[in-house]
């Protein structure tokens, strides 16, 4: 389902419910608006508007035939700077109670049309137990978990979760859980993650009900209260009060499980012996001789009550007792499920951390996304479970490589030109500004206080009008910097990062019997390490996994979004046969007669316990180095083959024993970088 169609349904579920408590409050209507108060109208409002609001964001198939009158008064009221008055409000209430039933049934037709697409939750909607409500009660709780996880707006109208004990089983979980730690943030961004999160828990709940339906110790019991059901009460007064009473004697055995079964089930608490003495006491002798006796009853209508209240309060010791069982079930089976789903998140967020350095940057080859994880869910744990025994190594791994290769990057000098901007500042007059002398002027804003003195005497005034005629009036000099930008261009000289061009590389790795355990899982890191590498230098890759068959796989193929999940497929291959080095040398002495794989670097990762190989292997690795092809093995352990070993250019050793071993062998790898 488009994210759009998710959230019409949403919207509508929204809509509905708000429409919902309007008519729980408004059954019928409102005939008179002067009888609400003030408080009222504004709850009314408040809910109208919050259906506008989710309407507007609702895909119908085609406008509703009240669409047009509703949108006409919802624009004709929101633009009110007042307070409803009775008419405005009348014709609002008036409008929407008009169309309500017409709005509730458009609603519904959208939920019913945009099906979830997750089939795990289709799947529950359509078939889980009727202990889940109808199927419309089963939709309401998917919808109200999608959007605690991932509100919507009106975000303050909440998708209420359906009244039964499952439905609100699921909303006290999900709260829980949103509010562990940074869960409900780190959903909101990853769909997956979220949509996990929600199928997670309606499978737990499903399995909770069908352990509890299975293991329920009560069914005797129930079974038991249902035949006396249909029991008369005389049928009952007989047995209850009888020397060998068979009810009495069914009714020790509740529940149907041993003291040993019974764990914290309590046995009914009734008081069977005071039914036993009632019965008992309604019981009386009609006629008797020497070789039987003919029993009545007192009171009929008292045998009667007396069956009712008998079921009544066996049933009731049964459900007292049921409901604590199923509590201390769901309870305990509640603590195990968060502690395996909180295991599961911190799996989660663990490998997206660990993962992370690997494809930083790579673009589309790498998912066509630099985040994969955000449409991912726990399902990835299972084809990652392999990276993530391994994530110390690989994270170790992952910081060394970036460290190496800032540091043996080849630099070159370049002249590169680069644009200077400097900025100037030039004096320019002003009415007012910084005082920066005196000057001769006719401005007599800014002359000086001594020869405005000239005008204020009458032997003086024709002087100071000759000087201002002249304008030579000793006067105030402002001026402000105006900052001027100028550019130009200069040459520099600058070390780059040199670009060589470098050639593919063809990785073997052995997945015999000989390397299961801690070296299959250093060989498996290390091709991972150096796939990434392949990829970010753009060269090409090609990995050959053997043992006594060998597994190919093209990585510089992987133009499509599922590289990491084919390499990490790739990686899970285990054959844990014997091994024999020679088919997978031989395909890559194929690949090196191919235009695209000329003058590759062929590494092999193995522990190298192997026969020798042939002397026409030999030859062949002796001919492919003459065309300067460098083959490099990685010997993981001590117990290799040293004449196998030594048909190779270089040879480097993983010792498993040795603490910094990792960071040996990054320094070592980056000699193909070179």
């Amino acid at each position: 389902m488009s994210n759009s169609k998710k959230k019409s349904r949403i919207h509508s579920r929204k809509a509905l419910d708000a429409i919902n408590e309007i008519r729980e409050e408004y059954p019928e209507g409102i005939s008179d608006v002067k009888n609400i108060d003030k408080y009222k109208r504004a709850w009314l409002q408040s809910k109208i508007q919050q259906i506008r609001e989710c309407l507007k964001s609702v895909l119908f198939p085609s406008k509703p035939n009240w669409w047009e009158s509703l949108r006409l008064s919802r624009n004709k009221t929101a633009h009110l700077k007042e307070d409803f008055n009775d008419e405005a409000f009348s014709e609002l209430c008036g409008e929407f109670f008009a169309h309500t039933q017409e709005i509730e049934k458009d609603l519904q037709d959208n939920i019913k049309r945009y099906k979830q697409m997750n089939k795990k939750k289709r799947k529950f909607e359509q078939f889980a137990s009727s202990a889940f409500g109808m199927e419309s009660e089963r939709e309401q709780l998917v919808d109200a978990m999608e959007d605690a996880i991932n509100p919507v707006e009106p975000k303050e109208q909440k998708i209420d979760f359906p009244k039964n004990t499952y439905s609100e089983l699921a909303r006290d979980v999900l709260s829980e859980i949103l509010n562990h730690e940074n869960v409900q943030e780190y959903a909101h961004s990853h769909e997956g993650f979220s949509e996990n999160i929600q199928t997670d828990i309606l499978e737990w709940l499903k399995k909770t009900n069908d352990s509890l339906e299975k293991e329920n110790p009560f069914a005797d019991e129930a079974a038991f209260i249902e035949q006396q059901k249909k029991r008369t009460a005389q049928e009952i007064a007989m047995d209850i009060s009888a020397e060998k009473s068979k009810i009495h004697y069914h009714y020790k055995r509740l529940p149907s499980v041993s003291a040993t079964q019974r764990g914290s089930i309590a046995e009914s608490s009734m008081d069977f012996d005071f039914y036993k003495n009632q019965f008992s006491a309604q019981k009386k002798i009609i006629k008797k001789t020497d070789t039987e006796e003919e029993t009545g009853w007192q009171s009929e209508e008292t045998l009667e009550t007396l069956r009712r209240n008998f079921i009544a309060d066996m049933e009731k010791n049964l459900l007292d007792r049921k409901n604590k069982w199923e509590q201390e079930c769901i309870d305990a089976a509640r603590n195990q499920f968060l502690e395996e789903l909180y295991k599961k998140i911190a799996q989660f967020q663990k490998l997206e951390k660990l993962v992370s350095p690997f494809i930083n940057d790579l673009g589309y080859l790498w998912d066509l996304s630099s985040r994969p994880f955000e449409t991912s869910g726990f399902e990835i744990l299972d084809s990652f479970a392999i990276l993530l025994e391994n994530d110390e190594s690989l994270q170790e791994l992952a910081a060394l490589l970036g460290k190496q290769s800032r540091a043996q990057a080849v630099f070159e000098k370049e002249l590169r030109d680069k644009v200077v901007i400097t900025h100037e500042f030039h004096p320019k007059p002003a009415y007012r500004g910084q005082v920066m002398g005196v000057k001769y002027s006719n401005d007599i804003a800014s002359v000086l206080p001594g020869e405005l003195a000239l005008f204020k005497n009458e032997k003086t005034k024709k002087l100071f009008m000759l000087k201002f005629a002249q304008k030579q009036l000793l006067s105030y000099r402002y001026e402000t910097n105006e900052v001027v930008e100028k550019q130009k261009t200069e040459q520099e000289e600058l070390s780059v990062e040199k670009k060589e061009p470098k050639g593919p590389i063809i990785i073997c790795v052995d997945t015999s019997g000989s390397m299961h355990g801690t070296p299959e899982n250093i060989a498996k890191t290390v091709t991972f390490a150096l796939a990434k590498i392949a990829i970010e230098e753009e060269r090409k890759c090609y990995l050959i996994s053997f043992s006594t068959e060998i597994k190919m796989l093209d990585m510089s193929d992987f133009k499509t979004g599922n590289a990491l999940k084919k390499l990490v497929q790739f990686l899970r291959m285990s054959f844990h046969g014997g091994t024999d080095a020679a088919p997978a040398l031989n395909h890559a002495l194929k690949l090196l007669k191919k235009n695209d794989w000329k003058n590759a670097d062929v590494l092999m990762i193995s522990d190298f316990v192997m026969g020798n190989l042939s002397d026409d292997m030999m030859k062949a690795i002796d001919s492919e180095k003459e065309k300067e092809t460098e083959f490099h093995s990685l010997v993981i352990g001590e117990s290799g083959n040293n004449a196998a070993i030594q048909c190779f250019n270089h040879n480097w050793q993983y010792d498993t024993n040795d603490p910094h071993a990792a960071r040996h062998l990054a320094e070592q790898l980056h000699e193909l970088k070179k």
